[in-house]
C-alpha cells in the first residue's frame, strides 16, 4: 500500500511546485505541477544524505516548518504539508527509518 500526502515543494532555486508525495518501497516520489507544467521527481532512499525538519527562515515555505531532503548529489528538496497538521514530523520519522539505515 502506498502512502500519499498533499505537499508543496521547492528543489534548489526552482520555483514552487504543488502536488503529492508518495512513500514507495524504495523511493520518495513527488508528482504535481510547477505553475502549469507537470513535474515528477523520484529520489531513492539510498540517495539521501540527510533528512531533517527545516526551521530556519531559509528552509521554510510560506513561513511553515518543512521537511528537507538532501541528496548526496544535487539540490536539496524542501517540502511542506498542504493541510495536515503533524505530517512533517511523521514524514521525518518514517524517512529516517528507511533512508538512513
Amino acid at each position: 500500500m502506498r502512502t500519499t500526502y498533499g505537499v508543496v515543494w521547492r528543489e534548489g532555486e526552482a520555483g514552487l511546485a504543488r502536488g503529492k508525495l508518495e512513500l514507495l518501497p524504495t523511493a520518495v516520489r513527488l508528482e504535481g505541477l510547477a505553475g502549469a507544467t507537470p513535474v515528477t521527481r523520484e529520489l531513492r532512499y539510498d540517495e539521501l544524505e540527510t533528512v531533517h525538519v527545516g526551521r530556519s527562515p531559509l528552509e521554510r515555505l510560506n513561513g511553515l516548518p518543512t521537511l528537507v531532503l538532501t541528496p548526496y548529489h544535487g539540490a536539496a528538496i524542501v517540502l511542506a504539508a498542504v493541510a495536515q497538521a503533524g505530517v512533517i514530523a511523521e514524514l521525518t520519522d518514517r524517512l529516517a527509518k528507511v533512508a538512513l539505515v
